[in-house]
């Protein structure tokens, strides 16, 4: 990464131990003040400063949560900095009364209209994010094969991509104890945090999280399918896609 990129994040299974710094900014800096404790630098007038990319530069107290509850000018941070990790309802404007028409410009005599000099197409970095899913048997943290190719295909897609970060979020189904489905989703997520560093992935660019079984695939479809139980493998196969690890992969290409 370069002194433009933005720094990444990592959390440890079970706990978001997050660790950012902005590039090129030390902590003597006059941009980024003692008391700041959001997750962007900003300036006295509180908008975001930004690099010669154009990209918004993180403190050390980034986490894409913080990113979603501090506000500038009334909206999540995230909505000025990174709309890609934040719900594009959550970043709608107000409606505001349009503006009264202008008074009639007074009449002038007509001109002939001069053709602007064609202007150079102008190429830049692009904002890329990619995504993939890792599935899971029940009860382990184990990488089948179908997830080692899925997640193979998305180490290649980043190659050449200047990663910001990787968010893994772990998954569980509802079988069995919450608090044992909390730890299996962070032992899958770690996995597939560990697999994606083993193909020269950053690991300080990889954010992980387990949700447990708070985010099901399936509400109602698998309801009626007997006791929620190990050994109802009807209902083990029903879920499977409850099993999973969501990927999002964001960077400049």
């Amino acid at each position: 990464m370069t002194s433009q990129s933005k720094a990444a994040h990592t959390a440890a299974p079970g706990a978001r131990h997050l660790v950012a710094l902005a590039l090129g900014l030390s902590a003597a800096s006059p941009l980024l003040m003692a008391g700041d404790v959001g997750p962007y630098v900003v300036d006295q007038r509180g908008q975001p400063m930004r690099s010669g990319q154009n990209l918004c530069w993180r403190t050390g107290y980034w986490s894409p949560g913080a990113a979603e509850t501090s506000l500038i000018d009334g909206r999540p941070a995230a909505c000025t900095c990174e709309p890609d990790l934040i719900p594009a309802n959550a970043c709608a404007s107000p409606a505001v009364a349009a503006p009264p028409p202008p008074p009639a410009a007074p009449q002038t005599a007509a001109v002939s209209p001069v053709a602007p000099p064609p202007v150079s197409a102008v190429t830049g970095p692009v904002k890329v994010k990619l995504s993939a899913e890792a599935r899971f048997r029940f009860n382990t943290s184990v990488l089948d094969d179908d997830s080692r190719r899925r997640l193979d295909a998305l180490a290649s897609e980043l190659a050449g991509v200047e990663l910001e970060v990787v968010l893994a979020v772990g998954h569980a189904d509802r079988i069995g104890p919450e608090s044992y489905n909390q730890e299996i989703s962070e032992k899958r997520a770690a996995e597939v945090k560990a697999y994606l560093i083993g193909k020269g992935i950053p690991a300080d660019r990889i954010y992980t999280e387990g949700k447990g079984e708070k985010q099901p695939t399936h509400l109602t479809d698998c309801a009626d399918l007997g006791p929620e139980a190990r050994h109802n493998l009807r209902l083990v196969a029903c879920l499977e896609a409850d099993r999973r690890v969501e990927i999002e992969a964001i960077g400049i290409r």
